[in-house]
């Protein structure tokens, strides 16, 4: 009997090796291409935040600095024609052309979708307000002062708003589109990655399927797979990190638009410049400096990451020579892994810490160098990358805004000073007419009279009026400069207060007004500046006999407490309503439809001056009850048996 021979299986066919191999490859190109997809994508959006959005962003916000400076040139071309000058219509031209030209600009920038209409709004805004100032500048020239101021009121302001409205929607727009990209991204990602997974996952089925058939080419395809997969989770990574970054560059951005308005130095903004950019490239050592001359140090000069008892060792700042000037005379960033290792480098002052990568960018705005960041890590530290040039290079960009920002908002300061300084030369020139008027008066009232006496008193208390108003004006700016200065010596509490007593009795008298001082019972001495404390009662005590109706009593009076004496000026009139108490003590600030015969500045220079002292001041008030006006000065030595408990205020 034969024995039966064993079958071998069928061979799989040529054309089911290739439906598999061809499925196996079709899987593993899908996945190449996929995410090849997706990280185009990715820089993409990142690529949309930093070139489009921002950049727009940037621009809108310079547009929207002119139209403040336009509408200030414009006020300050009308007031100019009040006094007599010529038109200039360069201070309007320049803001009106560099509003259009960073308008321009942005137009270059491509357009998110729904950006056109915004803009549309942005751009007849933008013709309205210059035909406003246009028409305007037309009325100076033709010498219609008052229809330039009305045409300023009516036309050009709301003009200037409209624009300025339109401008900061289409920057609320792009900041929107910025956060939805920054949003999209991370999505995107992990929508990569779980098709990337299932992808891999389908391929990993293919090839052990292809395994049975092909031994050794499935050993390669796994290899490949993996490999790839690799490939997808660095890529993946590396757009995280981006991401991160990026959101951290942002965060450096607004610390940075704070440090412009928080403080008018321009050192103090390129202090938090360096700061931030130390921290977004993660740098051991950071500098950020102006100038181009080889012969002058760096001006000014600020470093971030340097012990201070280095910096103090370093002596003055460098100049821009050697590898810091090879940034600046070049006009492009330099990276090296080690900063010894570019040739212009010519070694390190005494007491320098050693370097190693290095990386440094000019700053520059309308081709002119403003300023330059340079970034160092130690020696042993991995040298800078393609990303921290780019984060580097992104931050620059910001910074060129910045720091025109920080220039404009140092102008506004100057400009705000100049005012004030305006103020007290022609304060000073105004005095001496009215005090030769005064004299003439004077003269008049002794020997006129009937009508001729009557009108020179009225000519008299006009210009005693007008000198009050003058050191009203002055006082007032000297406050809100922080100018005001207080020589404190000891005074008695009492005497001051009898002093007021008796410097307003004769006004009070006028209206039958009752006036009452009420002292402490002992001797309480305070420091402080008589004449200004004298200013403080003046204005309280008058501003109560003006409020007051005839016959209604006034009680100055002072009480010693823990620390500190509380003076008070109560008075019976008709009461300060509780919506208004916010904004009693503003500059300017009357209530609407009120008394209007003074100027506005009584209680704000009062309350300048009781802080000068290092004191406070507040106000109690029911309407139909009365008002009274509290502040307070310090005790001269304060009491050893001081009740601690008797500190608290109401």
């Amino acid at each position: 009997m034969a024995l039966g021979t064993r079958r071998e299986p069928d061979l799989p066919s040529i054309w089911q090796v290739f439906a598999v191999l061809s499925a196996t490859m079709l899987g593993f190109g899908g996945s190449l291409l996929y995410s090849q997809h997706v990280a185009s994508r990715l820089d993409e959006e990142a690529e949309s935040i930093a070139e489009d959005a921002s950049p727009a962003i940037e621009h809108l916000s310079v547009a929207s600095a002119q139209i403040l400076r336009l509408q200030l040139a414009a006020g300050y071309a009308v007031q100019r024609a009040r006094q007599g000058a010529a038109l200039d219509r360069t201070p309007i031209d320049e803001p009106m052309s560099r509003l259009r030209r960073e308008l321009d600009q942005y137009l270059t920038l491509p357009f998110f979708p729904y950006e056109r209409e915004l803009y549309d709004e942005v751009d007849r805004s933008v013709r309205d307000l210059e035909d406003q100032v246009s028409a305007l500048a037309a009325q100076l020239s033709r010498g219609d002062v008052d229809g330039a101021a009305a045409t300023l009121r009516g036309r050009v302001s709301p003009a200037a708003a409209r624009a300025d409205a339109a401008l900061d929607r289409l920057v609320r727009f792009n900041a929107e589109q910025q956060h939805r990209l920054g949003e999209d991204i991370p999505r995107l990602r992990a929508r990569a990655a779980r098709t990337a997974n299932v992808l891999a996952a389908a391929t990993a089925a293919l090839g052990m399927v292809l395994m049975w058939l092909v031994v050794r080419a499935i050993s390669r395809y796994a290899r490949l797979i993996t490999g790839q997969k690799r490939l997808i989770e660095a890529h993946a990574r590396q757009l995280g990190a981006f991401s991160s970054r990026l959101e951290a560059l942002i965060v450096s951005t607004v610390r940075i638009a704070r440090a412009i308005t928080a403080t008018g130095s321009l050192r103090d903004t390129f202090q938090t410049i360096a700061d931030e950019a130390r921290l977004a490239v993660d740098a051991a050592y950071c500098g950020v400096g102006c100038g181009t001359d080889p012969e002058r140090p760096f001006d000014p000069w600020v470093f971030s990451g340097m012990p201070a008892s280095v910096a103090e060792a370093l002596g003055r700042p460098p100049r821009p020579v050697g590898l810091l000037g090879a940034v600046v005379q070049e006009g492009h960033r330099i990276r090296v892994d080690r900063a010894a290792g570019h040739p212009a480098f010519h070694g390190l002052p005494a007491h320098h810490p050693p370097l190693g990568s290095f990386l440094g960018v000019p700053i520059v705005r309308e081709g002119r160098n403003v300023a330059n960041l340079f970034l160092a890590r130690k020696e042993g530290q991995p040298a800078f990358d393609a990303d921290d040039e780019h984060m580097a290079e992104l931050l620059a960009a910001y910074v060129e805004v910045a720091i025109e920002n920080a220039h404009l908002y140092n102008q506004s300061v100057e400009a705000t000073r100049a005012r004030d300084d305006l103020l007290a030369t022609v304060s000073h020139d105004l005095r001496n007419p009215l005090n030769t008027i005064r004299m003439a008066v004077g003269l008049l009232r002794k020997t006129g009279e009937g009508k001729t006496a009557e009108l020179a008193a009225r000519i008299d208390r006009a210009s005693e009026r007008m000198i009050r108003l003058i050191a009203d004006l002055l006082q007032a700016s000297r406050i809100e400069a922080g100018a005001l200065a207080a020589v404190q010596r000891p005074e008695d509490a009492a005497s001051l207060v009898s002093a007021a007593v008796e410097m307003l009795g004769p006004l009070a008298a006028a209206k039958s007004i009752p006036l009452s001082a009420e002292a402490p019972p002992r001797s309480v001495a305070v420091l402080c500046e008589r004449d200004l404390v004298m200013r403080v009662f003046s204005n309280l005590i008058g501003n109560a006999i003006k409020f007051s109706p005839e016959g209604a009593p006034i009680a100055v009076a002072a009480e010693e407490r823990a620390g500190d004496v509380r003076f008070s000026v109560s008075d019976r009139g008709a009461g300060i309503p509780a919506e208004h108490l916010a904004h009693v003590f503003e500059r300017y600030w009357q209530v609407e439809g009120g008394d209007r015969r003074g100027s506005g500045l009584g209680l704000y220079i009062a309350k300048g001056i009781v802080e000068a002292h290092r004191g406070r001041i507040w106000i109690t008030s029911a309407v139909g009850e009365g008002t009274t006006v509290h502040f307070t000065l310090p005790l001269a030595r304060a009491p050893a048996d001081a009740d601690p408990a008797s500190t608290s205020r109401p």
